[in-house]
């Protein structure tokens, strides 16, 4: 599994947030955790996970607020991930989005 982690500021949130990513690519799993969550809740499972090799992959999550479900989408390049977050509009017709550079952590 690889770890990854830098600082974004997630689609709707009001700063910058430290995240944490885990990724199993032949496994196909993903795990998001925010250390520093706004809620109870600082972790969410990667769903419908796709990896293309072991150097693309695409996921879904759903409950990181303050919006519910966010698109993700990475390459990865050498050993750090590049890529966009999308959020899906609850109730506007906005769909906003960052993009995130992740640096590996060493294992």
């Amino acid at each position: 599994m690889d770890t990854y982690r830098g600082i974004v500021h997630m689609p709707g949130a009001e700063g910058d947030w430290e995240i944490v990513i885990e990724v199993d690519w032949i496994k196909k799993e993903v795990n998001v955790t925010v250390p520093n969550s706004p809620t109870h809740i600082s972790s969410w499972q990667g769903l419908a996970v796709q990896t293309y090799g072991d150097h693309e992959i695409a996921f879904r999550t759903r409950g990181i607020p303050p919006r519910l479900t966010h698109w993700w989408h990475f390459v990865r390049d050498i050993d750090d991930l590049w890529g966009i977050i999308i959020a899906v509009p609850e109730t506007e017709i906005e769909w906003t989005t960052c993009t995130v550079a992740l640096k590996k952590v060493p294992s």
